[in-house]
């Protein structure tokens, strides 16, 4: 089964408050993103890949939040370079892989237990309707 190690969700967090910043209403990622749903997310996906990530994420967890910032920007940038060298694309890659892991968690159903404000599906006026068999 896959799973993130410790060291990976305080990355992941360390990442999600730069893609999502407190704003305005909105709380910053790591103050409202429930990190314990994560193993659900990525169960089914390769091993291989989720180990990288954990790999990814982990060197996340030591570097310093400008360092961080600036990679972001660097995997901003790619997505809109006409690049299709190894750079770029891998850069793209962990943009889209980083990015929807921390949307994902931000607007779920599932928030940090916590977190005492208004979640972001609230300030939304959004509510889910999941029909389960």
């Amino acid at each position: 089964m896959n799973t993130f190690s410790k060291r990976a969700v305080v990355g992941l967090s360390k990442i999600g408050d730069i893609y999502l910043p407190q704003n305005g209403e909105f709380p910053k990622y790591s103050d409202v993103a429930d990190t314990s749903k994560l193993d659900m997310l990525i169960e089914n996906a390769p091993k291989e890949d989720i180990e990288a990530l954990n790999m990814v994420l982990v060197i996340f967890s030591f570097v310093p939040s400008f360092i961080i910032k600036f990679l972001v920007h660097q995997f901003t940038n790619a997505m809109s370079s006409k690049s299709d060298g190894v750079v770029a694309s891998n850069l793209r890659q962990l943009n889209m892989g980083l990015r929807g892991l921390c949307y994902s968690t931000y607007y779920s159903e599932f928030n940090n237990e916590n977190y005492k404000g208004k979640t972001p599906l609230q300030i939304l006026d959004y509510s889910l309707n999941r029909v389960e068999d």
